[in-house]
């Protein structure tokens, strides 16, 4: 099979499972995710004979594509907007960073089984102190947006107490919201 730049919800259902794509990104839309210019170099350096490529999927469409990558033994999937948050209802499983933010990122096939991860939050953070070398502790942090990548970094920085969190989001509601589930960790003293 060869890549094509986006394939849909209807090629999924032609899929053939010898098909050499197994990994893909899912969201709506995708055509923006530079994803498969990463992981097919790097599939290819690493001699892992598979492919890597991006699903235009609606959010009517979500559980049907989750059935189907499940069915056809893709190994997993990563998730963009805006699906983050409403995949995690179509796992089997979620790792504890995933339930306590209430969104996954990664998608991986297990025995069967669709396991949700979210590396947004320790990503953001293990890029932050790779690129300025400075610890999130002494940073103070506007995140722009409360969806799920929001919601993991917002998490992230919080556990690792950073120094001010301010959230700003198109909505009032949903960004109080989060400012609620994290008042916890800025309890108290540092």
């Amino acid at each position: 099979m060869t890549v094509k730049e986006i394939y849909t919800l209807a090629d999924l259902k032609n899929w053939k499972k010898k098909s050499s794509i197994r990994l893909g990104v899912l969201g709506d839309p995708v055509a923006h995710s530079l994803s498969p210019q990463m992981q097919n170099p790097a599939l290819e350096a690493g001699k892992i004979d598979m492919q890597y490529g991006r699903f235009q999927i609606s959010r009517d469409e979500l559980g049907e594509a989750v059935k189907l990558i499940r069915a056809l033994d893709f190994v997993g999937a990563n998730l963009t907007a805006p699906h983050k948050i409403a995949v995690c209802a179509f796992m089997h499983e979620l790792d504890d960073n995933a339930r306590r933010v209430g969104a996954v990122n990664t998608i991986k096939l297990e025995n069967a089984k669709l396991r949700g991860y979210n590396t947004d939050g320790k990503g953001f953070a293990r890029a932050i102190r790779q690129e300025f070398a400075v610890d999130l502790r002494d940073l103070r942090i506007m995140i722009l947006g409360a969806g799920g990548a929001g919601r993991a970094i917002a998490m992230q920085c919080a556990k690792e107490n950073c120094e001010r969190l301010v959230i700003a989001n198109r909505t009032f509601e949903k960004a109080n919201q989060l400012a609620e589930e994290l008042r916890e960790f800025f309890a108290g003293p540092r």
